[in-house]
């Protein structure tokens, strides 16, 4: 396995279990104290879920199984998955900080870094792509 993908398998795992803590949280706010959680936890919530977790889990997978080219061997992989993890986690992490924080502030600043946070993990999703595109291929020719 290679350092980058066993980066994207790590990172997921860490982005789960801050998830899952958040979500903890909010169920036990609930559920003990009757306080409804904030849209805006939600939302980080599941950005640290599914774009966090499921995305990095899914894009390292498929970095690390998807066949190279027949006759290639260990070969680095593109400047492109890189990018993808660069863009996907620091997005992750600003959106999903930024949009905790909105939780208790309006601050023009925060609805910034949630943009910015969003758009970074838009950019990080289409590298990501462009990084599997080389190793996904038809098996046969479409006419």
């Amino acid at each position: 396995m290679q350092p980058l993908t066993r980066r994207f398998l790590i990172t997921a795992a860490g982005f789960l279990i801050a998830g899952i803590t958040l979500g903890l949280a909010l169920l036990v706010n609930r559920e003990l104290f009757t306080t409804w959680p904030s849209p805006f936890l939600v939302s980080a919530h599941t950005h640290l879920l599914l774009v966090g977790a499921v995305l990095e889990m899914i894009l390292g997978t498929a970095l690390w199984l998807f066949p190279r080219a027949p006759g290639t061997a260990m070969t680095p992989l593109p400047r492109s998955a890189g990018v993808s993890w660069w863009s996907l986690t620091c997005g992750t992490t600003i959106r999903a900080l930024a949009e905790a924080g909105r939780a208790w502030s309006d601050s023009s600043h925060l609805r910034w870094c949630v943009v910015l946070g969003g758009v970074l993990q838009v950019v990080g999703l289409a590298y990501g792509i462009a990084a599997l595109r080389g190793r996904v291929r038809a098996s046969t020719r479409i006419r």
